[in-house]
């Protein structure tokens, strides 16, 4: 009652998010901390006047406000902020905390703001003109279009109002607030930006800058909301109501993770408090519940699918879709606490009917009652006449195909009803009514977008048998995100618009092949590749934009981009320069996609047409280099291998010369700073053997089939002093690592180990340019690099040239600094042509000479003899003049 007396013109915050949790009963609320003082901490950040810590006591309150206030909540970074602005909280702070705090390890990271403002306006733009288009049967192209055509600025307004939107990967909801900034702006550009009486704002210009919304009159100057004034009034109640329309009506969300849920209903709260108003009366209008299109699920995992039927449900029911809509409407304007449960029971009542109902109509449980009805008219029908022998074979098979059936079903289904799997499922074909049309089916959303979590394979056993059996693009290598692409498609309605920013591994990557294949079925409006640029503060994540719009693919082209570089011209501001061309959307292949003009995208092809793939041409022996879970132990320096060999002379036979990646230069014979303990599966058993008879142990202590640990280590130890006592500190971290043979001591199972105690060509997985080098010193080397098993020059030659490397530009991913990763899953489909003896020993000749002169001096200028190696690569390729121009201007 002191409360209420005291705060009577305290409005009543209308969000869940005012709920005290658990947690804050168990601490004190502000309501206690009206008395007494505390003295400063000492490492305190609050500063005096002159800059120097604050030291003292301070009233409770007062400390708690001036601890607060020593923060910037306005921006995302460290840079200054225009003190005019430093006084607004940013809301986007909230979400970059949260995630820096939470979101990692739920495959989450922050969006910066350029990237969610940038996809907003491309795609958000495209969707009101469809939406205009869709509405009014106009045929516009764009914006400019529509403010021609608009003539009643109320009903284009309420059009713009009928956007749907929807983040299925919420997180801290940075993108539903860049789409209300973009709604408010896209408003102002068509002029049907009104206030409550329909009068258009057209003394004020609302654009969005960094990720906020500025409001500014026709002299320049910032909007400054302020009571007294009744233009200030009139413009701050106008964006006040907008925002409070666009986020009840267009805005939606979806997330796993419940504090992400809290955070994204916050910052649209936020949103709507800077424009918050007062009365006539003096009294702050109430902010009404915003959290309810904000929701918490796994927006992959659904027991129903979208088209399923509830039109039984809603005959059988009380309820209609009509009478959905109106509880979640009052719900959101509910003025207490006891309105607002009561809504929440409602709610909960239909969305509890609709499940039950959709459930009794589920195809499955339809298809099991048919079944049983199909095996009971079987098992009790009678006959006038005793069945013949092929009549009861006939009939038993049907018996047992009809009990097969429906036992699976019945399973099935109790799996349905019991998996923890659908604990946290999100039933999107209910959830939302403003989505659903009168007759209560899904039509979907206008828009998707997001930045779904990037989650590798290895972490979604739990739900692959789920990702497998309902998504077209399952492959059991691909991440997460690739299933997020498909859902969000699925949600979108017939000529909605997608845009999600994504790892680009996904257009290349053997296990993108699916998603490459599903995409190519709809329009491809446009991609932006990243490439190697800093997009994500805390991730080595290589970006793309990739942006779709519902409709059968008809066009042959779509609009690519590379984002050369990121900039910031104002020291705030970051900005996309890109290079833009068109792709041809029918070229672009299952196996990987190139982001490529068409003259480039055509001779791409043309040199892949040539001979054959380099798996086929080297009969498939490519080889990565040796894991041995443990370097630490088994790879040494020349000084342990000098000391090793020093103590018992029998270990060189078990040292190699060890290489790394970083060690090899293109045509030279690297020379290795490090040596491999080379102790393969099977080497203690093999060489336990006695001589005279190669079938039985030396001593039969079975181990399933193998020696005792005891005993082979006697063994070992025994033969390899030197190499016993340096392996035995490493022992117990040696035990735990996947990567051993039968014993501790012994490396991984690998049945090419032969094959490094060869010629061969080597080549790192990470390089600038090709690097391959002929290797006949029989060199091991470390998993950042690859084998060919092949002592082919001509091979080397091919490998090592200019048309290779420009090949690795269009075709390879692009690591930071110019780097480019040419993995087996890459490498292996690059064209190896067939060349007559006499051209194929030319070639041979010059890239010998190019060795040897390596040779003699690793640096030494080979330039003069690489080139002639190109020409004769180009011959073979058929390359025209022009066409080598293309690949040498590269």
């Amino acid at each position: 009652d002191r409360v209420k007396k005291e705060f009577a013109n305290v409005p009543y915050l209308n969000s869940s998010l005012f709920e005290p949790t658990e947690m804050e009963h168990s601490c004190f609320f502000i309501s206690q901390l009206s008395d007494g003082s505390l003295s400063i901490f000492s490492s305190t950040v609050i500063k005096d006047k002159l800059g120097n810590k604050r030291t003292g006591q301070l009233e409770i309150m007062e400390y708690f406000f001036e601890f607060l206030n020593a923060y910037d909540f306005a921006s995302e970074g460290s840079e200054e902020i225009q003190e005019e602005n430093k006084r607004l909280i940013n809301a986007s702070v909230l979400g970059l905390i949260f995630e820096k705090i939470n979101g990692y390890k739920d495959g989450s990271f922050f969006t910066p703001g350029f990237i969610t403002m940038y996809m907003c306006r491309e795609t958000i733009r495209q969707a009101v003109v469809q939406k205009f288009n869709e509405v009014k049967k106009w045929d516009c192209t764009d914006l400019e279009g529509v403010y021609d055509k608009i003539e009643d600025r109320k009903e284009a307004n309420a059009i713009v109002n009928g956007l749907k939107i929807c983040d299925p990967a919420v997180g801290s909801g940075h993108f539903l607030v860049s789409a209300l900034n973009e709604i408010i702006a896209i408003k102002s550009h068509l002029r049907i930006l009104l206030d409550r009486e329909g009068f258009r704002l057209k003394e004020y210009s609302v654009d969005v800058e960094n990720d906020d919304l500025i409001i500014t009159d026709d002299e320049g100057k910032l909007f400054d909301y302020s009571p007294k004034s009744k233009e200030g009034q009139r413009v701050q109640e106008t964006l006040f109501h907008e925002k409070q329309t666009i986020i009840e009506n267009c805005l939606f969300g979806v997330d796993i993770n419940p504090n992400s849920v809290k955070i994204c209903r916050l910052r649209l709260w936020i949103e709507l408090l800077k424009n918050a108003y007062y009365r006539p009366t003096g009294e702050l209008e109430t902010l009404p519940n915003i959290d309810i299109n904000i929701k918490c699920g796994n927006s992959l995992i659904s027991r129903f699918a979208l088209d399923s039927d509830i039109k039984k449900a809603l005959k059988k029911s009380k309820w209609s879709i009509d009478s959905y809509r109106l509880a979640v409407m009052t719900y959101r304007n509910s003025q207490s606490k006891e309105e607002k449960r009561a809504m929440e029971r409602m709610i909960n009542s239909i969305k509890n009917d609709f499940e039950s109902e959709i459930a009794a109509n589920d195809k499955r449980l339809l298809k099991l009652n048919k079944v049983k009805g199909e095996l009971f008219a079987l098992t009790t029908q009678t006959s006038l006449f005793e069945k013949t022998k092929n009549e009861k074979t006939i009939w038993n098979r049907q018996v047992k195909e009809l009990t097969d059936t429906m036992t699976y079903l019945e399973t099935e289904i109790e799996e349905i009803r019991s998996n923890k799997i659908y604990e946290n499922a999100f039933e999107w074909r209910f959830e939302f009514p403003e989505v659903l049309n009168v007759e209560g089916d899904f039509i979907g959303f206008d828009v998707i977008i997001g930045n779904p979590p990037y989650i590798r394979q290895e972490e979604l056993t739990n739900i692959k048998t789920h990702l497998q059996s309902n998504y077209e693009t399952f492959v059991g290598t691909a991440d997460l995100y690739v299933y997020f692409v498909e859902r969000g498609m699925n949600l979108l309605k017939n000529k909605g618009s997608f845009i999600y920013i994504l790892p680009n591994k996904w257009m290349r990557a053997g296990y993108g092949s699916k998603l490459r294949n599903w995409v190519k079925q709809f329009t491809i409006n446009s991609i932006v590749d990243f490439g190697d640029l800093p997009v994500f503060d805390e991730a080595t994540t290589y970006p793309c934009l990739c942006a779709i719009k519902k409709t059968k693919s008809d066009s042959n082209s779509l609009s690519a981009a590379i984002a050369n570089t990121l900039t910031f011209p104002n020291g705030i501001d970051m900005y996309i320069n890109e290079i833009k061309f068109e792709v041809n959307q029918g070229q672009l292949l299952d196996s990987g996609w190139l982001l490529v003009n068409e003259t480039v995208q055509n001779l791409v092809q043309k040199i892949k047409a040539v001979g054959k793939p380099l798996s086929e041409y080297v009969e498939g022996k490519i080889f990565y280099g040796i894991k041995t879970g443990y370097n630490e132990a088994f790879v040494i320096d020349e000084l342990t291998k000098n000391k090793l060999i020093g103590e018992d002379s029998k270990s060189k036979e078990l040292i190699k010369p060890f290489l790394a990646g970083k060690e090899i230069k293109r045509y030279c014979q690297p020379e290795n700073k490090n040596w491999l303990i080379m102790i393969p599966k099977g080497f203690t058993i093999k060489k336990n053997l006695p001589e005279n008879d190669p079938n039985h142990l030396a001593e039969p202590v079975p181990r399933y089939g193998f020696l005792s640990d005891k005993f082979a280590w006697h063994w070992f130890s025994e033969n390899y002093p030197a190499i016993a006592n340096h392996l035995l500190p490493f022992k117990q971290k040696a035990e735990i690592r996947t990567d051993k043979g039968d014993f501790w001591w012994e490396l991984r199972a690998c049945d090419y180990y032969g094959e490094f105690e060869k010629q061969k060509i080597i080549y790192p997985n990470i390089c600038k340019q090709p690097e391959f080098i002929f290797d006949k010193s029989n060199v091991y080397t470390n998993q950042k690099c690859f084998i060919i098993a092949s002592s082919d020059l001509y091979l080397l030659g091919i490998l090592n040239s200019r048309l290779i490397f420009y090949l690795f530009k269009n075709v390879l991913p692009k690591l930071r600094g110019d780097f480019y990763e040419p993995s087996y899953v890459y490498l292996k489909d690059f064209p190896i042509a067939e060349a007559e003896n006499e051209r194929k020993e030319k070639i041979i000749s010059i890239v010998s000479e190019v060795i040897a002169n390596k040779e003699q001096e690793t640096k030494k200028d080979t330039t003069l003899l690489e080139s002639k190696i190109d020409q004769l690569v180009y011959q073979l390729y058929g390359l025209t003049e022009e066409e080598i121009k293309i690949v040498e201007n590269s």
